[in-house]
């Protein structure tokens, strides 16, 4: 419970200085307008951006979609073999 309120603390301390340091820093403001431009005059990449995280998420979840099938087939195949090898028979290969 100690942990969890000390992580607690600091996830919410770190926020704070993220916050102040952007609301306080005056020295963003050009390379935020710079950025702002871009995304601005180029809306692909500003649909990119906010998309990416979503794709990403996408992506990994396909790989571990994959591997929990390919684990499910692989377990499937050793119980068959196991089965047909318990009755004395083959599988055909």
């Amino acid at each position: 419970m100690i942990f969890f309120l000390l992580a607690n603390v600091f996830a919410f301390a770190l926020c704070g200085c993220i916050w102040a340091l952007f609301w306080y820093g005056d020295f963003f403001t050009p390379a935020a307008r710079a950025i702002w431009g871009f995304l601005a005059a180029h809306s692909g990449w500003t649909v990119g951006a906010a998309l990416s995280p979503l794709f990403a998420a996408l992506v990994l979840g396909y790989g571990y979609m994959r591997r929990a099938m390919a684990r499910r087939a692989r377990e499937k195949a050793e119980s068959i073999a196991l089965a047909a090898h318990r009755a004395g028979t083959q599988l055909p290969k």
